[in-house]
């Protein structure tokens, strides 16, 4: 099929404004009608009612609210194995001086790197991706084919268990498509090593968008410091904080599998006798806690799977952070984030200020920091800026 034989969806007058500015998604109610005989995960040409002028082609899905994600703006544009080649060889090869420090980054980083609903996570010589459109899920078969011709890994996993592939009428599947193990080892740029096991961890397997900012936190590490790492997973803060000279690192999660793979990694990257894990939730430890901290990090999963979850989220935020300036000793440093797009930075900030209010602290801000840069955010999206952080010198 040519771009001539995509079937053709009218926008109403004026919603094509959005997709000129540089946003990638259609919405249904932007659309005069959104035929239900066009299959989920089709190609389809986007034109103006008003005059038929070409707006865009984008894959589409009657099921789900964004029923077209934006692939071209270019009316000549060839929609077809080659073209979804380009962008992922484009995507690549803007990671390639990242990868000359570290072992594994984000390759491809869905609508910012112009593929809608698709990331793919490099982990040394494994692989792994996570679909969230459905125009990818139709287009399974092909992707992986481009996988194996373009980077020949050792192993391929298939990540798709998201909250994101229900809202778009997708099943959840975890699978190995390729290989015999899905255990990849993964170095950052300090040098800390890491051994995850894709097809069971997190994310993708490892939460790679906070790799530059767990190393760039090293600086404000003073020897003899005493460190809590809430949320700590796998470890990618406590290990990193006490290489850099942390005299102990308490680290707690709730889940006992990932405290397991933390005393691994520990024991591998030789700070094993500097941290002691918790297993237990991070409310309720915190807010037990009176011993002063010198440094303290709260990297929560997200609190916001929707909009709905947005008030009940900033109290949650707040609490956190309420409690933790309560414990950082003076002149030491809060390190906190958000890993939700409905989580604004500038909201985060707001929770930040009444939670400095409500414990009676004055903070300053050292550092404002987002995910790394191979995580880049699309300019006419602000969907994809989803990470917000802040380094705070408590006072």
């Amino acid at each position: 099929m040519t771009s001539n034989d995509f079937p053709i969806l009218r926008l109403k007058k004026n919603e094509e404004r959005r997709i000129y500015s540089g946003h990638l998604w259609a919405f249904s109610n932007e659309f005069v009608e959104v035929p239900k005989n066009i299959a989920a995960g089709s190609i389809v040409k986007i034109v103006r009612d008003l005059d038929e002028r070409f707006v865009a082609f984008g894959f589409y899905n009657p099921h789900s609210l964004i029923a077209a994600r934006i692939l071209s703006r270019d009316p000549v544009e060839q929609i077809d194995t080659d073209f979804f080649r380009r962008r992922l060889v484009a995507a690549a090869d803007r990671r390639a001086l990242l990868l000359s420090s570290r072992n594994s980054a984000r390759i491809v980083h869905s609508e910012s790197d112009l593929l809608p609903g698709l990331v793919i996570d490099k982990f040394d010589d494994a692989i792994a991706f996570q679909i969230s459109s459905a125009g990818f899920e139709v287009r399974k078969d092909e992707l992986i084919a481009l996988i194996e011709e373009l980077w020949k890994p050792r192993a391929i996993v298939e990540k798709n268990a998201t909250h994101t592939r229900t809202l778009e009428g997708l099943e959840q599947i975890e699978r190995l498509v390729k290989g015999d193990s899905a255990e990849a080892l993964i170095t950052d740029s300090a040098g800390s090593k890491f051994t995850s096991d894709i097809l069971t961890g997190q994310k993708t397997g490892f939460y790679l968008d906070q790799m530059e900012n767990r190393t760039e936190l090293r600086r404000y590490v003073k020897p003899g410091m005493k460190v809590l790492d809430l949320f700590s997973n796998d470890g990618g803060f406590a290990i990193n904080l006490a290489a850099a000279g942390a005299a102990s690192v308490i680290a707690v999660d709730s889940s006992v599998p990932a405290l397991k793979r933390l005393k691994l990694n520990a024991s591998a990257n030789r700070v094993a006798e500097k941290i002691t894990t918790v297993a237990r939730d991070c409310f309720d430890f915190l807010q037990e806690q009176t011993e002063a901290l010198d440094m303290i990090v709260v990297d929560p999963p997200s609190l916001v799977k929707s909009k709905r979850d947005l008030p009940q989220a900033v109290r949650s935020y707040q609490s956190l952070n309420q409690h933790a300036l309560r414990l950082v000793a003076p002149e030491g440093v809060l390190f906190t984030a958000s890993c939700s797009h409905h989580m604004s930075r500038d909201l985060l900030a707001e929770v930040i200020q009444e939670a400095a209010r409500k414990s009676r602290r004055t903070v300053t801000v050292l550092e404002e920091r987002g995910a790394g840069i191979d995580h880049p955010i699309l300019v006419g999206m602000p969907e994809t800026a989803y990470l917000h952080a802040f380094v705070l010198r408590v006072l």
